[in-house]
């Protein structure tokens, strides 16, 4: 059985002053709405760990709810 790739990389949080292993993966646009300080601004994707994942939920919880309306 072939191991795929995704499970053969551990990404770790790209948030300022974190080193948890990540659980999300987001686009730069959704999280830079959020109040989350992050390590590099030239990312594509942003990897959360879930302390910053339920922050990131927290901040843009109105956003999302007008996203969903329209």
């Amino acid at each position: 059985m072939a191991i795929s790739r995704r499970e053969s990389e551990v990404q770790t949080c790209d948030v300022q002053g974190c080193c948890n292993p990540s659980e999300r993966s987001f686009n730069i646009k959704q999280v830079s709405k959020s109040s989350l300080e992050l390590k590099s601004s030239d990312l594509r994707q942003v990897h959360l760990c879930k302390q910053h994942y339920r922050e990131f939920k927290k901040d843009t919880k109105g956003d999302r709810a007008l996203d969903a309306v329209y």
